[in-house]
């Protein structure tokens, strides 16, 4: 009796494990099947994130709901979007035309330049045949044009989240077993906090080369530069790839002006990137979120394979909240090993 009780015990913790196991591997393949949703969703995390560090202070100030305070937040973003539209919105729609009508010259004339130089033609015809440069900017407009869904959902979702986060939190916190959702309540609320210093850094760091760029190729006597410098403030938001895609049109539209145009426009890409890696960037990491950068720069490659172009953009969000998850609730609370997260001041590390 003894040993059929022990059989069938075996057996019933093989179904356990075998359903658990299956269970799995139903939620992985899910996963992978929506990942472009986990996209969309960061997406709509990030700018929820900003939407409540502009809410927060209107609530705490007004006593408003948080509804109204996110109504307010929204409001603000658009009148200031609008404002700026009005006021350089005509400029920079000329300049950004400027650039796309005057890049394929730019590269015509660059390929002109290159067949004089031994081994410049075939240099030239490999890169155009990896990817067509003078396509590059009109290539981006329409992916900007085709990703117009996205981007609605993105906002919406970032409305709905900013508007109830309690709502989300508690459901995802239900999740969990009872005991453990205080925990995990506290580690979302930690990888929130975690998510707004990046995101503020990361604006502080695409403002500051935006400036610095558009007042360096000005000074280079670069045509267009307002709009080359808004293109490289937007682009250093991309890590690693994004500086170099920031500079080509700028390049390439300093040949049309000379030699000497494009090597000092050359310089100031270049410098821009120093002050920003050397100065700008170790600043805002210990200020801010200390990401590894070994760890930054294999996760970016492993969201580009995951889920994309798009991932790469937002695979630094992700990061985030995956890295003060894991040092809260497996470095800290299984491992009962000491360590800081980002934005927890030293009153709140002994509190733990």
């Amino acid at each position: 009796m003894q040993g059929t009780g022990s059989e069938e015990g075996r057996h019933r913790l093989f179904i356990e494990r075998l359903l658990i196991i299956t269970a799995f591997v139903v939620i992985a393949w899910m996963l992978w099947y929506v990942r472009s949703l986990i996209v969309v969703v960061t997406g709509a995390v990030v700018l929820a994130v900003l939407l409540r560090a502009i809410a927060d202070p209107i609530a705490r100030h007004t006593r408003l709901s948080a509804k109204l305070a996110t109504a307010v937040s929204v409001l603000i973003v658009a009148a200031v979007l609008g404002c700026a539209g009005w006021l350089f919105g005509s400029t920079m729609a000329d300049q950004f035309a400027h650039i796309s009508s005057t890049i394929p010259t730019s590269w015509d004339q660059l390929k002109a330049q290159a067949d004089a130089i031994p081994f410049g033609g075939h240099l030239i015809t490999s890169l155009q045949g990896g990817f067509d440069l003078p396509k590059l900017v009109p290539q981006l407009f329409n992916i900007v044009g085709n990703a117009a869904t996205t981007l609605i959902m993105i906002l919406f979702g970032a409305i709905f989240f900013a508007a109830q986060p309690g709502l989300y939190t508690r459901g995802m916190a239900k999740l969990v077993p009872q005991d453990r959702r205080p925990l995990f309540s506290q580690s979302l609320q930690d990888s929130g906090k975690a998510l707004r210093l990046w995101l503020l850094g990361q604006l502080i760091s695409m403002v500051v080369v935006g400036l610095l760029t558009g007042f360096g190729l000005w000074l280079a006597g670069v045509p267009s530069a307002m709009a080359l410098g808004l293109i490289a403030g937007l682009t250093e938001g991309i890590p690693y790839l994004g500086p170099i895609v920031g500079s080509i049109p700028g390049l390439l539209l300093a040949l049309l002006q000379g030699p000497e145009t494009a090597m000092w426009a050359l310089i100031v890409y270049v410098a821009v990137q120093q002050i920003e890696g050397n100065t700008l960037v170790p600043l805002i990491h210990h200020e801010f979120v200390n990401l590894p950068p070994a760890l930054t720069l294999f996760w970016i490659v492993a969201a580009g394979l995951i889920f994309g172009v798009v991932g790469v953009i937002f695979a630094t969000p992700m990061l985030v909240v995956l890295f003060v998850l894991v040092k809260r609730l497996y470095v800290r609370e299984a491992l009962d090993t000491d360590t800081a997260l980002p934005g927890e001041t030293d009153e709140d590390e002994a509190k733990v």
